[in-house]
């Protein structure tokens, strides 16, 4: 009877535990702010709506017939910051409702260039980094010389002796499977169930220290959820406030978000690196415009942005299976997660299903389209018409 009695006393204790556990668990998403004067992108009405594209790799199209039969919930573009090109899907293919100018979306693996953004933001304010060579500098250092002494040692035999230089260009050389299929050996799913979705199981620190390095001679392209989850370990132990806050007071306030947005959190209340950002397409833009311009002076140095774009020649290897062979305008290569293509100086970042902050350094354009792909028949070289489509707008839009 005694020992009964014990038994049920241990388990009530651990039930008493999770649930204290789960009741101090943050919501999936946290809000961020807009700051209290947005930055203003001029709307004259002169908006271009017919404009010949891509429906697929051989057939030209008009912008009107791409946005349909591609399943683009919103195609949103501004040039010299003015809207020239804005276009809805008539019906609710993306989640959330009613596709349009004040509706909040789901950004997927875009995310990871918010990310990137926000590290260069605390590398700046930490060690008061200004030029390309200063950060080329701290870059060099491994991983664990950013973090805490705990989580330094938890990391030992994971990600601690990793390069932040190949954590951001996904060369971590860290084993991880990214695809969904099969989805018992699908390490994203692991993270989602284990890290992302309430309720977590896992701190970010303790489920990331189960995996090892390869330890292949070079540092391959993987692409890799966690890798992007690391970066924003690294931004928590470096930043004076917490990511979120950081993320809130810097990159969201320097964009002049005319909006709040929200992003979803780990167990401990700090951004999903790779993923899980929702907001209007049209701060969506104001990102893509902050970047294009490399911060507009307003706190992240100008370096940074140049680093993290940087089309370098090693940057494009061992990314065959990323391109396309079909189209040579579709050769990509990864930067600091951003992707990029060769011999070309437009940037991009890119989430599953067709999302796309498109940037045009020298047309002084941005294009966010925001697509459906997971719910309308399309080709399997549909990024590629996505980004020859991109380019046919910038070529009319110079006219």
């Amino acid at each position: 009877m005694k020992v009964r009695r014990f038994l049920i006393g241990v388990v009530l204790a651990a039930v008493a535990l999770v649930s204290q556990s789960l009741a101090n668990e943050p919501r999936k998403a946290l809000p961020i702010a807009a700051p209290p004067q947005p930055s203003r992108l001029h709307d004259h009405g002169n908006h271009v709506n017919h404009i010949d594209v891509w429906c697929s790799l051989e057939t030209r199209c008009d912008i009107q017939q791409y946005v349909q039969q591609m399943g683009v919930c919103g195609l949103y573009v501004i040039k010299n910051r003015t809207v020239r090109v804005e276009l809805y899907h008539p019906t609710d293919i993306c989640e959330g409702g009613k596709n349009g100018i004040d509706k909040m979306y789901g950004v997927a693996s875009m995310a990871k260039s918010l990310t990137s953004t926000l590290l260069g933001q605390a590398l700046a304010e930490r060690y008061h980094l200004r030029t390309r060579a200063e950060f080329e500098a701290i870059v060099r250092r491994s991983v664990g010389s950013f973090l805490g002494l705990r989580n330094r040692m938890t990391l030992a035999e994971s990600y601690s002796t990793v390069s932040l230089d190949h954590l951001l260009l996904m060369r971590s050389d860290i084993q991880w499977r990214e695809g969904y299929w099969p989805a018992m050996l699908s390490d994203s799913i692991a993270f989602d169930n284990q890290v992302r979705t309430p309720p977590r199981m896992r701190s970010l620190i303790g489920f990331a220290s189960r995996y090892r390095p390869t330890r292949h001679r070079v540092a391959r392209f993987n692409y890799s959820a966690l890798d992007a989850a690391m970066a924003i370990a690294v931004t928590r132990d470096v930043s004076f406030l917490p990511p979120l806050k950081a993320f809130e007071k810097g990159v969201w306030a320097m964009i002049g978000a005319a909006h709040s947005a929200s992003w979803n959190v780990d167990i401990g209340g700090d951004p999903i690196g790779p993923c899980c950002f929702k907001a209007r397409i049209d701060d969506l833009a104001r990102f893509g415009d902050f970047v294009l311009h490399k911060g507009q002076g307003k706190g992240i140095p100008a370096a940074w942005f140049d680093l993290a774009t940087a089309p370098l020649k090693s940057r494009f290897e061992g990314l065959g299976d990323e391109s396309d062979a079909a189209d040579a305008s579709c050769r990509l290569g990864y930067g600091y997660f951003w992707w990029l293509r060769k011999n070309r100086s437009d940037y991009f970042a890119y989430g599953r299903f067709g999302q796309f902050i498109h940037i045009y350094p020298q047309d002084n354009v941005v294009i966010v389209q925001l697509s459906a792909w997971d719910t309308v028949p399309v080709s399997s070289h549909a990024r590629c018409i996505a980004l020859k489509t991109h380019d046919a707008i910038v070529q009319r839009l110079d006219r």
